[in-house]
């Protein structure tokens, strides 16, 4: 019987979860099993998985898709060994002596139920996010406190005593904030190793993010943790989390004002997983800006605006472009800045690929200064396009002023769909149709 049973639930994540894989590997504590359970994947995971060749590592694969963690992290406490269940997410990387804090503290105090390690928050790179948790001296923090599940490990039985993990769509709290709370409720006793021991990448602050799926900011920070000097950039980054109110501030809201599933669809538009039906470009169509949530990409609609978001702390906002089209289209952006000089120019990539836009000279319109963007590019034939901005500093979000404003956002079709129409009209210009007589 291994010491810890690892459960990592996963969606298609494919070849980006090697690095959190690798992370549970290279753990110093090596008394585990690894449990990679799909949520009904269905891409290439289970190769990846079986390319590690590792016999410390099952792979498990749900017969249905339940849309959430729970699923996964309940199939995996079932099919597991161990004393005490870990999870990880699919995008989080464990530091080397996880495991082994967790141990100590399991081995130090008999009647423990939870032991947690001190998670980093770390935002899209270049955002100046970060938050701490998961560091505390009191076991009562769990009441206040959020600590997500790449943190902890508990006793095996504690889901035999509190129940499984609940479905999402039924309970109002995320369901790893409603786990810790039922088991806080229940007079379960948690400690912490007061150590960071997860870097964790969240996908509901990554707009976006389960469309395109990356590992780059994992493999940085694995191979970051080799190096010297690691010591020194963790102890700087707790003093800036310190210096802006971001550590140990992550607590539980007042569920009771929201929705079962309410925030359960929310992050599920973080990451992309619902997004707008994909329909086919037949004509000019305008996208006007909602308040659905995009993460740390784009702020809330502000009160009374019905057309302008503005960005978010993340210096590369993504726009999604719900269209597809066999041939270039024309898209013009709708831009907004306090300043003139925050709309001389506008850098972006679609679908990866970087593009140069055409800035109209920028006319003042109350308070601010609008122009448009324009630029030439080719959709996607079947899929979502993204257009990911690369805003300048001044573009950026500051504490003293937003930064660049997006409204509408029109894609006009070009080729020869839009030679047809244009045909087409002037036809009807110079032969206008008859009356019925």
């Amino acid at each position: 019987m291994p010491t810890f049973s690892v459960v990592m639930a996963t969606y298609n994540r494919g070849r980006h979860i090697l690095p959190s894989i690798q992370s549970v590997l290279a753990q110093t504590f090596q008394d585990f099993e690894l449990l990679v359970v799909g949520d009904y994947c269905t891409d290439d995971t289970v190769n990846v998985v079986a390319s590690v060749a590792s016999p410390k590592i099952r792979w498990l694969n749900l017969a249905e898709r339940g849309g959430s963690q729970s699923f996964p992290n309940n199939a995996g406490i079932q099919a597991s060994r161990g004393r005490y269940i870990a999870y990880l997410g699919h995008d989080d990387i464990w530091a080397p002596d996880h495991l082994d804090g967790l141990a100590a503290l399991f081995r130090g105090e008999p009647r423990l139920d939870f032991a947690v390690s001190g998670t980093l928050f770390h935002g899209p790179r270049a955002s100046n996010f970060r938050l701490v948790t998961g560091m505390f001296s009191d076991s009562r923090a769990a009441f206040e406190h959020f600590f997500p599940p790449s943190s902890f490990g508990h006793r095996r039985d504690v889901t035999d005593r509190i129940g499984p993990w609940l479905d999402p769509r039924k309970i109002a709290p995320p369901v790893d904030a409603e786990f810790l709370m039922r088991a806080a409720n229940a007079g379960m006793m948690f400690a912490s190793t007061r150590r960071i021991g997860v870097h964790k990448f969240a996908a509901g602050h990554r707009y976006l993010s389960y469309l395109r799926h990356t590992s780059d900011e994992q493999e940085r920070m694995a191979q970051r943790m080799l190096r010297p000097g690691f010591e020194g950039y963790l102890a700087a980054e707790l003093a800036r989390a310190k210096a802006d109110n971001a550590f140990m501030t992550t607590t539980h809201p007042d569920y009771s004002h929201y929705e079962a599933g309410e925030l359960a669809a929310r992050n599920a538009s973080n990451k992309g997983i619902v997004r707008p039906p994909l329909l086919e470009l037949r004509q000019p169509e305008v996208i006007v800006q909602d308040n659905v949530s995009k993460a740390l990409d784009w702020c809330p609609l502000e009160p009374g605006d019905t057309k302008l978001r503005w960005a978010g702390c993340n210096p590369r906002p993504k726009l999604l472009v719900p269209f597809k089209y066999p041939g270039r289209t024309e898209i013009r952006l709708s831009i907004w800045h306090p300043v003139a000089e925050g709309l001389d120019r506008l850098t972006l990539a679609v679908n990866g690929q970087p593009a140069t836009a055409r800035i109209s000279t920028p006319r003042k319109a109350g308070d601010l200064w609008n122009a448009t963007a324009t630029i030439q590019a080719q959709l996607l034939a079947d899929d979502h396009t993204v257009l990911q901005l690369h805003l300048s500093k001044l573009q950026r979000l500051a504490r003293n002023r937003p930064g660049l404003g997006v409204a509408d956002i029109s894609v006009v079709p070009l080729g020869w769909r839009r030679v047809t129409n244009r045909l087409a009209q002037l036809f009807a210009s110079i032969c206008p149709a008859r009356r019925p007589s």
